[in-house]
């Protein structure tokens, strides 16, 4: 009957407690005591004929004729309780099962029966108790330990959880679900040194099972345990032999260690002398991205796609190096044609986004937002590309409702501030919202550029020159390269009749953006 417990909590649909115990369950006690009242005895064996064939109506009569004979027997009462169970009747069960523990502190099976009734009716809680008994009764029986660890899940103490999975292994190490079962839940309480330590020790019992390395390995760049994982493969590889996946994993640790160049020339020599899994040559292009190799880069973009056309990864690698080269036609011939054969891959929708609307193909821009907002509702990502968008084709209807949605979403997105405040100073309209969105948007991130420069524009716009030049200036002193700041700078100027300076900011901005006319006209007016 107690295994009911254990399928209860791991999510089986039983609806009662099995009147049978399994094969590998303790036996239950058929005695009815050491010297049993041979009257007693006669009508007791007719109870479990009876209950075995399921007439339980009468097989409690022929039980309550043996207690009339022996009152004293725990058993008897466990055996009435199981019958007045299967007809229904809960709470008369629970009561016999009460006088039985009475009669026997110890009765395992009553204490058993009393667990999985109360697992049944969700009283996890109070299950706790008889579980608690049983293994004070029995400390080397696992399954107790085990729906204990089970029923501190149900009250999310993993704590309890995990040592009691852990208990259970010590008892049984032999099976190690106990073990990976402890490590889950230390991840669940993101105690990531315990769950190291437990997943490091999976996956040297059972190096067949790469899931337990892969979470040792997460785990241990996550908590910057670079020697010790790097030695940790090395020993395996001694014990094991080498295998590319190994090495493919040591590569990447080095890399993270800090060892650039050992860490992408294992990556690099595997990759050509095999054929590596994607994964890595996924993470080689990400090294080769990261440290702004952008034509090796490119290059594992093109052998990824040619090496797994099925792989979504390898299109966009390819596409993200010409993205970064500004070759925004590229990056949408790459990833166009095969835009429905991912239709269900967010990087892949919104990348094709991104790069159509810098090629102002705003239409298709907006489609492929909307198909990765459809993947991925509460990007904010697309929401606020999508807010941007419809700021610059003027659908300020569709772009106030983003706004409005990512503020109330999240009162700290300063990015939502800053966009809305200066989507507002550019139409002119609603200058001193403007101004109090700005102000929230350098609150939170006071050293950002865009938004020193949105708050001087907006105090442009109110004619506060002298706090408009303060903020725009400070801007430019952590990124002068940018041509809307630097022709910002220049109107503020302009404005104060400092034709001389305004003029060198303006010629400074064009620099940066020679295609822009206004510019041009402005830096070297006729």
């Amino acid at each position: 009957m107690f295994f009911v417990l254990l399928a209860i909590l791991t999510g089986c649909q039983s609806t009662k407690p099995s009147v049978s115990l399994e094969e590998n369950q303790i036996p239950v006690q058929n005695e009815v005591s050491e010297n049993p009242n041979p009257e007693a005895l006669k009508y007791f064996m007719n109870g479990q004929m009876l209950m075995n064939q399921g007439d339980f109506p009468m097989a409690i009569i022929e039980f309550q004729e043996a207690l009339n004979l022996d009152p004293n027997v725990g058993t008897i009462y466990t055996s009435i309780a199981e019958c007045y169970w299967n007809i229904g009747k809960p709470e008369l069960s629970m009561k016999n099962l009460r006088i039985a523990i009475s009669k026997d502190p110890n009765d395992e099976e009553a204490l058993k029966m009393i667990a999985d009734q109360l697992i049944v009716q969700k009283k996890y809680k109070d299950a706790i108790e008889p579980l608690n008994r049983l293994k004070e009764i029995n400390p080397e029986e696992t399954r107790y330990i085990i729906a204990l660890a089970e029923l501190k899940k149900v009250d999310r103490d993993y704590s309890s959880a995990m040592n009691l999975y852990l208990e259970a292994y010590k008892i049984e190490p032999s099976r190690l679900e106990l073990l990976e079962t402890a490590g889950r839940y230390a991840l669940q309480l993101t105690n990531k040194d315990r769950a190291s330590s437990i997943f490091k020790d999976l996956s040297i019992k059972d190096p067949a099972q790469s899931n337990y390395l892969n979470i040792y390995l997460e785990l241990a760049l996550q908590i910057k345990k670079f020697e010790e994982a790097i030695s940790h493969i090395q020993e395996l590889n001694k014990k094991l032999g080498s295998s590319n996946d190994r090495e493919a994993k040591l590569g990447i640790l080095f890399y993270e260690s800090g060892q650039l160049e050992k860490g992408i020339q294992i990556l690099q020599d595997l990759l050509d002398r095999s054929k590596l899994p994607p994964q890595y040559v996924f993470s080689l292009f990400e090294i080769y991205f990261d440290n702004n190799q952008n034509i090796k880069a490119g290059n594992i973009g093109d052998k990824m796609i040619t090496d797994f056309p099925e792989d979504w990864r390898g299109y966009y690698s390819r596409a993200l190096a010409y993205m970064d080269e500004n070759n925004f036609d590229s990056a949408v011939a790459i990833l166009d044609p095969v835009s429905k054969t991912f239709s269900n891959i967010f990087s892949i929708q919104y990348m094709l986004g991104l790069n159509y609307a810098k090629l102002k193909k705003n239409e298709e821009a907006l489609d492929f937002y909307n198909s990765a907002l459809a993947i991925q509702p509460q990007s904010l990502s697309v929401l606020h590309s999508l807010a941007i968008l419809y700021d610059e084709i003027g659908e300020w209807i569709k772009s106030d409702k983003i706004y409005n949605q990512l503020i109330q979403a999240d009162s700290s997105d300063a990015q939502a501030f800053n966009n809305y405040a200066y989507s507002l100073v550019e139409r002119n309209e609603k200058l001193n919202k403007a101004l109090a969105y700005a102000k929230k948007a350098i609150k939170l991130d006071p050293n950002n550029p865009s938004y020193l420069d949105t708050i001087g524009w907006v105090y442009y716009k109110l004619n506060d020159l002298k706090k408009a030049k303060k903020y725009i200036e400070q801007s430019i002193s952590i990124q002068g390269d940018n041509a809307v700041v630097l022709e910002h700078l220049g109107d503020v100027l302009m404005k104060t009749n400092d034709w001389t300076n305004a003029s060198v900011y303006y010629k400074k901005a064009y620099e940066f953006d020679k295609e822009n006319i206004r510019l041009r006209k402005k830096a070297y007016p006729e």
